[in-house]
């Protein structure tokens, strides 16, 4: 079995009192904060002894020394029988760096900014963390010097596990990729790694930025009735990534859990773009699972790394120079948009009839609207524009052709025009071809999702490779039936002006 935490050394949880995001929920003051490693002595003495005289110079003294904190939070023989560092030679390795440059700079600049942390909590509010608790709109700023320390905690597994999956969010621990010996994981450890070889000890400027977003739900009526206009749509390359576009916000097909596997199997989308902007991953220490309603909106994580291949073939590529624009104060002006797809893997026929069905297509507009709707004014001047693509279309088995149009409806909504990538989809040309026609013919959001609607109760026959046509021949018909009705009333109105001018 993995390693686990006990969480035995930490506060239990006390009386009730109000969300201090105002939500209305109950909580009690310890549960609004992440306990820290450096707030239980015990196990932060034992961490101290990363620094202990002589300086770590071999695999096997610095195992010795994490041993020294991880027997203090695990079962012991646990600890001795099963924790080895095999991914993080082989991640050593596949970085480049050779084992003495890894020992003489990438592992002290490690350890260093980790037992910075007692001293960096002083930046963050109340010297404390905050967790972003469910159903509670709420905003947290964490200077990136802190979000290393926070970082560099996680890779050296000094966390309380435990506590975290008692929150319902992922584990937090590096054990798994520590121990790994899949080439993916490797990769993914090598891309963290390659954070600390660049940053190294130097101060970082600029703040991470995670936004809880919730409470911005619309009832299906609302929807069909949105008059906003849709917004024009441009389309990507085929196999272009969003990495092409580093001035967009960026949809992260995010799992409910945030970050997805990104510390434990995953290997594609999200666990990616956590790899390369290793920032990201803060988010892991204080989000609970997302609900229907919710995303979540990351700003400032800067990308360190490139990635090759995709998947199991997932490999490190090399450093990257992230060209995103700079605020004044340093941080770096990257916005990721976090939203987990419906899974259909386990329904017995994810047709797209079903995925059509109002409580999907509701499901999955609240969803996009929560990731689109910016957090404030500067959030939409900075980043008026998002890259998005095949979301909840992969494993999850959603069909691609309605996904795009549920995302272009969100985001028209929101005011955020859409950069679609279709990677490997073929429809790109006709999707751009559509959305220039239905913009130019006066469509609004909700005269899309009516046309869907229609299309949905007025065939039998459904597939993805149709749905474009079935719905532009539904839209049309609607307009044309709106643009009848307003030529009636035209008449109407001269006929009453005609009969009774005194009443104009």
């Amino acid at each position: 079995g993995n390693l686990s935490v006990r969480a035995v050394r930490h506060p239990p949880r006390s009386s009730s009192r109000a969300c201090m995001m105002g939500c209305g929920q109950a909580a009690s003051r310890d549960e609004e904060f992440v306990p820290l490693p450096c707030d239980d002595e015990a196990i932060w003495e034992a961490v101290r002894g990363l620094s202990d005289p002589p300086q770590i110079s071999s695999w096997e003294m610095l195992r010795e020394r994490m041993v020294r904190y991880l027997a203090v939070m695990n079962d012991p023989q646990v600890v001795e029988r099963q924790f080895r560092l095999g991914g993080l030679q082989e991640a050593v390795r596949m970085l480049g760096c050779g084992e003495a440059s890894f020992f003489s700079e990438v592992l002290p600049a490690l350890v260093g900014r980790a037992l910075a942390l007692p001293a960096l909590k002083a930046r963050l509010e109340d010297q404390k963390l905050r967790m972003l608790r469910q159903s509670c709109r709420g905003t947290l700023r964490i200077p990136r010097d802190v979000g290393a320390s926070l970082l560099a905690n996680m890779i050296l597994c000094t966390v309380n596990e435990e506590w975290h999956v008692d929150q319902r969010m992922h584990s937090p621990s590096f054990v798994r990729l520590l121990t790994a010996n899949q080439r993916q994981e490797i990769a993914k450890l090598a891309m963290f790694l390659h954070f600390f070889e660049r940053v190294g000890t130097a101060p970082i400027p600029g703040d991470i930025v995670i936004d809880r977003v919730t409470g911005v739900t619309i009832d299906w009526n609302a929807w069909l009735g949105s008059t906003t206009p849709l917004l024009p749509m441009e389309m990507a390359e085929p196999k272009q990534g969003f990495e092409e576009a580093p001035e967009l916000a960026h949809v992260d097909f995010a799992n409910r859990y945030i970050g997805g596997g990104v510390l434990s199997g995953g290997c594609v989308q999200e666990e990616i773009r956590f790899a390369i902007c290793p920032e990201n991953v803060i988010s892991l220490l204080v989000c609970p699972v997302m609900l229907d309603e919710e995303a979540i909106q990351i700003t400032g994580a800067e990308q360190f790394s490139k990635y090759i291949g995709y998947g199991f073939r997932l490999g490190y590529g090399g450093d990257h120079k992230d060209e995103s624009r700079v605020a004044d104060n340093g941080s770096v002006l990257t916005s990721i948009l976090a939203m987990d797809a419906l899974d259909f893997r386990r329904v017995f026929n994810p047709s797209i009839e079903m995925q059509l069905h109002e409580s999907k297509m509701l499901r999955e507009l609240n969803k996009a609207h929560a990731a689109f709707v910016p957090v404030n004014e500067l959030s939409l001047q900075t980043h008026p524009m998002v890259a998005t693509g095949n979301w909840g279309c992969g494993a999850f088995l959603g069909c691609a052709p309605l996904k795009a149009l549920i995302q272009w409806a969100a985001a028209s909504q929101c005011n955020r025009r859409l950069r679609y990538f279709p990677f490997d989809e073929t429809f790109g040309p006709e999707l751009e071809a559509l959305a220039g026609r239905v913009v130019n013919a006066g469509g609004t959001v909700g005269s899309l999702l009516r046309g869907l609607a229609e299309v949905r109760d007025s065939n039998d026959h459904l597939h993805p490779g149709n749905l474009f046509k079935l719905f532009e021949s539904a839209h049309a018909r609607e307009n044309r039936g709106s643009e009848a009705l307003k030529r009636s009333e035209a008449t109407s109105i001269r006929l009453a002006r005609t009969v009774h001018p005194l009443r104009c």
